[in-house]
């Protein structure tokens, strides 16, 4: 009995001054390339600093020890502690023989595998095993981040379009979008436009593919170029990036009038920049290349987007090439005189908007 005493004093004597030190790592962040190894967080648990030297290794499932990592000896004191930068720079990167290590260290960043990152405190001046843990992850790079709509070069007519994007793929969770558009002066570039001027939008923590219009921002300027681009990110890492593209607004202040009742003029000719009078109907035309299906479109009012006009007819697209006629006197919703948009989307995917001036059959 007497010697469990001892143990038990001897125990509360040792244990306070046993190092506890989780690590803190996300593979699909900073598993990626070299550098990002060293972006892994200490979290000491006790209340006194210690010393030790950190042991980083990197296994890919098929092609074994990618690379073995030696820092030199640095201070972790009690909480959330990075990895020292004169340690991150003085460390020894040791490649190991291979195909694939021979391309991680002539890049600096690991190709797509399965891999293993483990990571090894060994205290000094300390009789304290080792602290250890492993992080596996399926590294894939990530696929381009493409924009969609305004597409690239494109002339419209809406001052406060709808912006979409790709997601991102692999998706990481915790990730976010950033937007921003500017207007391109005379004789820059894309790039130059987004680089130096002021942002009309600059918009951070978006978390779908899809912006519509920010209503506090200015509204976009007839006959002006700009540019946009769109960045993924989690925290301050920078995930991908999108090219930067560039749209027009064109509009012009004349309204076409489409008086001809057996004509139908092609839906993307309709939305190049001209007013259309409606008269009672909507008349276009569009070429369905798929198997029958229904039409996707909405209509609002041009002062009020939110605001979706209900009880539309619906519409079933032949393929081949389609005469339409949305019969609008009927709805009871449409006042004469208001301006409205109707957006189209393709079958193709893309989609189309038509701003039109409704007018009661017999007044035009």
């Amino acid at each position: 009995m007497r010697s469990i005493y001892i143990t038990v004093i001897l125990l509360f004597f040792v244990l306070p001054g046993f190092a506890q030190i989780n690590f803190e790592f996300f593979p699909e962040l900073y598993g990626r390339n070299i550098d990002g190894l060293f972006k892994c967080r200490l979290i000491n648990l006790s209340k006194s600093g210690v010393s030790a030297t950190l042991n980083i290794s990197v296994t890919e499932r098929k092609g074994g020890t990618v690379c073995v990592i030696q820092t030199p000896e640095f201070t972790i004191m009690p909480g959330a502690n990075p990895i020292p930068v004169n340690a991150a720079r003085s460390a020894a990167i040791k490649f190991a023989a291979g195909k694939l290590s021979q391309f991680t260290g002539f890049n600096k960043s690991l190709p797509e595998g399965d891999y293993d990152y483990c990571f090894s405190l060994s205290f000094t001046h300390s009789d304290n095993p080792p602290a250890e843990q492993c992080f596996s992850y399926t590294l894939a790079p990530f696929a381009d981040l493409n924009l969609i709509d305004p597409y690239n070069k494109d002339h419209i007519c809406d001052k406060r379009p709808l912006l979409s994007w790709q997601p991102l793929i692999p998706a990481v969770p915790g990730s976010y979008y950033q937007l921003v558009l500017t207007e391109i002066k005379t004789g820059q570039s894309a790039l130059e436009a987004l680089n130096y001027n002021l942002p009309v939008i600059n918009q951070r923590n978006i978390v779908s593919p899809i912006l519509p219009y920010p209503a506090i921002a200015p509204e976009l300027k007839n006959q002006k170029r700009y540019a946009w681009q769109v960045t993924a990110y989690k925290d301050q890492t920078i995930l991908n990036r999108s090219e930067v593209w560039e749209f027009m607004i064109e509009c012009q202040d004349s309204i076409k009038k489409v008086i001809d009742n057996i004509g139908y003029r092609d839906i993307n000719d309709l939305q190049r920049g001209n007013f259309y009078l409606a008269a009672g109907y909507l008349r276009f035309s569009l070429l369905n290349a798929n198997e029958e299906q229904r039409l996707k479109y909405e209509i609002t009012p041009i002062n009020d987007v939110d605001k979706k006009i209900k009880g539309l007819p619906r519409i079933t697209l032949v393929n081949g090439l389609n005469k339409i006629t949305i019969d609008l006197s009927d709805n009871g919703k449409f006042v004469n005189g208001h301006y409205y948009i109707m957006k189209i989307w393709l079958t193709d995917g893309s989609s189309r908007s038509l701003r039109f001036l409704y007018q009661e059959a017999g007044n035009e």
